[in-house]
C-alpha cells in the first residue's frame, strides 16, 4: 500500500514538474523576443499534434536558448527563398486543340522545389498547390470558369515540421485570352517542433505562397 502511495505522489509529483517546466518555456523573456523579432508564435506541443510532428522525425533538441534563437534565425531566412511557382498554370486541353466546343471539371498539382534548412529538412522538400477547376472550351481556346478547391501541402523529407493552410485567395490572368490563366495566393503556417531543456515546444513560421 505504501508503495503504491509512493508511485502516485511520485507520478503526480513529475506531472507537475513537466506542466510547469513547459509553462516556463513558454512564458519566457527570449521566446517573446524572438517572436515579436521574427513574427512568430510559440506554442506548447502535445497529445496528437506532437505524435504527428514525430512522425515526421524526432524532435531537434536544444540546451540554451541562444542555440535555439540561431536556430530560429535560420529557418525564417529559408522559408522566405523559395515563396513562389516557377510554372504558370493555364488551363489547356486536348478538346482545345482540336477546337471542340466543352464545358468541363479537372484537376491539377502544382508543385516546386523548395529546398530547406534546418528543421525543414535538407534538399529534399517541396510545395504543393492542388486545385479543381471548371473550365470551358471554344473555338480553339480554353478559360477557367471556376475553381472549387485549394489546397497546399509539403511532400518529401520533412524533420518534425507541418505546414497549415490558413487561407488561398484567387485571381485570374491572360496570356492567350482573358481567364486563361490562373494565379494563387496562399497564407499559412509550418509548425516546427524541437525540445528546449527536455520540453517540447512549436514556432509557427509565417510564409505566403504565390503561384500563377
Amino acid at each position: 500500500m505504501f508503495l503504491f502511495l509512493f508511485s502516485i505522489v511520485f507520478i503526480f509529483s513529475s506531472f507537475q514538474q513537466i506542466v510547469s517546466a513547459e509553462a516556463s518555456i513558454t512564458s519566457k523573456s527570449e521566446l517573446e523576443e524572438m517572436s515579436q523579432k521574427y513574427d512568430i508564435e510559440f506554442v506548447s506541443l502535445e497529445g496528437s499534434e506532437l505524435e504527428k510532428l514525430k512522425q515526421a522525425g524526432e524532435l531537434k533538441t536544444f540546451k540554451s536558448f541562444d542555440e535555439y534563437a540561431e536556430y530560429i534565425k535560420d529557418m525564417t531566412n529559408e522559408v522566405q527563398k523559395n515563396p513562389s511557382s516557377p510554372e504558370t498554370f493555364s488551363v489547356q486541353t486536348n478538346d482545345a486543340a482540336q477546337g471542340i466546343s466543352t464545358m468541363a471539371q479537372n484537376s491539377h498539382i502544382i508543385n516546386w522545389y523548395a529546398p530547406m534548412s534546418g528543421g525543414l529538412s535538407g534538399v529534399l522538400t517541396w510545395k504543393n498547390v492542388s486545385i479543381v477547376y471548371n473550365y470551358t472550351t471554344s473555338g480553339g481556346f480554353s478559360t477557367f470558369t471556376g475553381i472549387s478547391s485549394i489546397k497546399s501541402y509539403l511532400t518529401g523529407v520533412q524533420a518534425a515540421v507541418s505546414w497549415e493552410q490558413l487561407s488561398a485567395v484567387k485571381s485570374y490572368s491572360k496570356q492567350y485570352k482573358p481567364q486563361d490563366t490562373a494565379n494563387f495566393t496562399i497564407k499559412g503556417y509550418y509548425l516546427v517542433g524541437a525540445e528546449i531543456y527536455g520540453v517540447p515546444i512549436g514556432a509557427k513560421i509565417n510564409d505566403t505562397w504565390n503561384t500563377s
